[in-house]
């Protein structure tokens, strides 16, 4: 049965007996004393003992009956018509507690539950409607239920409505589901910044959760702080002996960062407790190359690609590896098929021409490399490029602002195709008040980059600050539609739409704003100028 959507579902809470699933019943038989009661006294309070007591053994249709029994004498019980609806659902028959559940609200529309379970038949039904508008009900008879705002989160992630998520629980409780299901949105919004702040906050209160940290070794390998990430991870290994997935996802970061004599025991630790995890097979593969142990890599990468045939890593290293072992034609294919799957690294195609030239083909060995030699020298020059933008960034927080053009002028020369170094060399030139030049960079950025929203924010910025009104909105609804999750962004879009008097327009710009951050001092204020402006008054959304 897959109606609970995950182990140790909030849905749980709501049942107020032991059980959830059991087998049907042959016989109704619940202790001799309540039965007795009810038989002598069939009043609603005996009835719920009695139910709750074959709900909590798993007898769940005699519970059905009960209730449904003791609803005859009082049918306007708001309670045993919920109770009825639970035990349905436990017995494994959803729609045939909707009724029940109907009733009960009905009858009490601002009691919490049977909003709570109807929200969550429906979405297990694959009505996502009807379930938002009862995650909605619940939350405004409890705003600040943990319970709902992990139930409607949920619901909003599964839409992808990322936005709404965000609006919804940026000034939640950083409880550790909650804080997922936010980090969760802002991630998908390339926030990644911002994920990394309500992460960090949740761990201060939850310093030793495993799906926090989890979580957050994720950002941090976005970030590239790979030592935080490996430093994180080991200290939740330590913290939690034994766990499996806390000892899976530091193996993964060891292997990442080459930390092998680290990753090298934990890797057999894990193969020797799950021999056939393609996962496993395939890390402790990587690790027996490192060492030179070529046919142990090779057996345990052999197995790794026959169960996960589409991991392009595995196939990757498994040519790697018989290319060692001159077994030239199994690499050919294991490495062609490695480029096929989407790898992108130069080196596969420097392995790729080891193995052709082994089996004889030089023409196409000779293409290969060549095509390696491109992309290595493609990669060297943004690896020298980068560097330029760092001693740029430390040039321009020291205030050398001639020194920090040079160098990003440098970077840009090196990697033309990076739109970051065009973007960072505008906001220097803005600090000369060279607004031309600032604009051809920013122009520059946005044509190799159409949705990178900082550079499409500040050309607006810059429009509407020479009065080019239309010219600002239009790079100002470039850069929401990029980052919709960027609230200034909003502020300035639905500024720049009052200018031009489009006041429908500008108000669900700001009223998206205030959704995504609903104390923000400049979105209120302007929210209110728009309301009291006569102009937009006339102009009726």
């Amino acid at each position: 049965m897959g109606f609970l959507r995950r182990q140790g579902s909030w849905l749980m809470l709501l049942i107020v007996w032991a059980g959830w699933f059991g087998a049907a019943h042959a016989v109704c038989t619940g202790p001799q004393a309540m039965a007795a009661a009810l038989r002598a006294h069939p009043t609603t309070a005996n009835a719920i003992q009695l139910g709750g007591w074959f709900a909590s053994h798993n007898q769940f249709q005699c519970a059905v009956e009960t209730f449904q029994n003791a609803l005859k004498a009082d049918p306007n019980s708001a309670q045993l018509n919920y109770l009825e609806a639970l035990a349905l659902v436990g017995a494994g028959k959803p729609q045939a507690a909707l009724p029940a559940l109907q009733e009960s609200i009905r009858l009490q529309p601002d009691v919490l539950k049977p909003h709570l379970l109807l929200a969550t038949v429906e979405e297990q039904s694959g009505h996502p409607d009807l379930a938002d508008a009862e995650w909605k009900k619940a939350l405004a008879i409890d705003p600040h239920s943990d319970i709902v705002l992990d139930g409607l989160s949920s619901e909003l992630l599964a839409r992808k409505d990322y936005i709404g998520v965000i609006g919804l629980l940026q000034h939640a409780p950083r409880t550790e589901t909650l804080t997922l299901h936010l980090a969760e949105a802002l991630e998908a919004l390339n926030f990644v910044d911002g994920a990394n702040d309500v992460l960090l906050e949740a761990m201060k209160l939850a310093p030793d959760s495993l799906p926090l940290a989890n979580a957050e070794s994720v950002v941090l390998i976005k970030k590239r702080s790979y030592n935080e990430a490996v430093k994180l991870l080991g200290y939740m290994t330590a913290r939690h002996p034994e766990n499996r997935a806390a000892d899976l996802q530091y193996l993964r970061i060891l292997v990442m960062t080459q930390h092998n004599d680290l990753a090298r025991p934990l890797g057999l630790k894990l193969l020797a407790q799950t021999p056939h995890d393609w996962e496993v097979l395939y890390l402790n593969g990587v690790l027996d190359h490192a060492v030179g142990d070529f046919p142990k890599a090779k057996e345990h990468l052999q197995e790794s690609v026959a169960q996960a045939p589409e991991f392009f890593y595995s196939r990757y290293y498994l040519g790697v590896v018989l290319v060692a072992l001159h077994e030239y034609k199994d690499a050919e294919e294991n490495l062609q098929k490695a480029i096929d799957l989407g790898d992108t690294d130069p080196k596969v195609h420097y392995e790729l021409a080891l193995a052709l030239h082994g089996v004889g083909e030089i023409d196409r060995a000779t293409q290969q490399l060549q095509q390696y030699q491109d992309l290595k020298k493609g990669e060297e020059d943004d690896l020298e490029a980068a560097s330029q933008a760092a001693q740029a960034d430390g040039e321009l927080a020291a205030g050398k602002v001639p020194d920090a053009i040079l160098h990003y002028r440098q970077a840009c020369d090196k990697a033309p195709g990076k739109a970051a170094y065009k973007y960072k060399l505008a906001m220097a030139l803005h600090k000369t008040a060279d607004l031309d030049s600032e604009r051809t960079e920013l122009e520059a950025a946005v044509k190799l980059d159409p949705r990178y929203a900082a550079a499409q924010k500040e050309l607006g910025y810059l429009l509407a600050r020479g009065g080019d009104a239309p010219g600002a909105v239009e790079h100002f609804q470039m850069a929401v539609q990029a980052a919709p999750a960027w609230v200034d962004a909003w502020i300035n879009l639905a500024a720049e739409l009052a200018v031009e008097a489009h006041f429908p327009e500008a108000r669900k710009a700001v009223e998206m704003a205030l959704r995504l951050d609903p104390d923000n001092p400049q979105a209120r204020e302007l929210s209110n100028r728009i309301a009291n402006d006569p102009a937009a008054q006339r102009v009726q959304p």
